[in-house]
């Protein structure tokens, strides 16, 4: 009988052992955030508009529970691009002065660790606008196009998984437009999703500006992301194979009874 009982022993070591190995080796928690923003124009009710850019900046960081951190930043003109990559998580930003465009990315994803990763990117660019060919105050429209993606994923051990996307346009200080889409949801516990895509989504506004007189334009735009999971540690592990020996004990026991 107790080689009976040691055989149903092992095999529930086995099985434990197997739960606490083989699992972690399929983990998967993952942000991923990007969005871009281009095809700016000013269309005044009178007149004509003349937009310059004057300034682009691009800013990028990552960064884990490992003690890895990048912040990179970029002022160069008309181009400005930064990147920064660390294990489990990388960020991308550019601000075009010759498209009139702006570009960030943000992603984490993590494995088998105890450990949290994240990352963001902002991009902006600063310009002028004046309404030539007409007098007095001239409504105009402002209209863009952005697209996103973002998806969100927690594994068996996922503890968090968020995104955030950010936008303004600002004319003169004042927004014209903006949006903030915080969170998506944050997904908090195991073995969650969430995804969101969109191409092309048109953002309008009006404004009334004075004619013949210079505005200043700026537009700023902000993604990030961010993972957490916690992985059981070996002691863990240990102490739930003890416990099902021991219920197997138990329950073997019981059957003699």
């Amino acid at each position: 009988m107790r080689i009976k009982s040691f055989k149903i022993f092992v095999r529930v070591l086995v099985f434990g052992m197997l739960l606490g190995a083989s699992s972690p080796a399929h983990a998967d928690t993952l942000a991923i955030t990007s969005l871009t923003f281009g095809n700016l124009q000013f269309t005044p009710s009178t007149g004509t508009a003349q937009f310059t850019l004057t300034n682009t900046t691009a800013r990028a960081a990552a960064t884990n529970t490992f003690g890895q951190n990048i912040d990179n930043i970029s002022n160069t003109f008309p181009v400005a691009q930064a990147t920064a990559t660390v294990d489990f998580a990388s960020a991308l930003a550019a601000a075009n002065a010759n498209t009139h465009s702006l570009i960030g990315s943000a992603s984490a994803s993590i494995g088998a660790c105890s450990c949290s990763a994240s990352s963001f990117s902002i991009a902006t660019f600063t310009g002028t606008l004046v309404i030539v060919g007409a007098e007095g105050s001239v409504n105009v429209n402002i209209s863009a196009l952005t697209s996103q993606l973002r998806q969100l994923q927690t594994d068996q051990f996922g503890v968090r998984a968020q995104s955030e996307i950010l936008f303004d346009l600002f004319v003169d200080g004042s927004p014209v437009f903006s949006f903030q889409i915080e969170l998506l949801h944050p997904l908090s516990g195991p073995n969650l999703s969430a995804f969101i895509q969109s191409s092309d989504s048109l953002r309008t506004g009006t404004i009334t500006l004075q004619a013949g007189v210079e505005h200043t334009i700026f537009a700023r735009l902000t993604t990030g992301s961010f993972v957490q999971s916690e992985v059981p540690e070996p002691a863990t592990v240990v102490l739930l194979v003890s416990g099902l020996g021991f219920m197997t004990g138990v329950l073997k026991k019981r059957r003699k009874a």
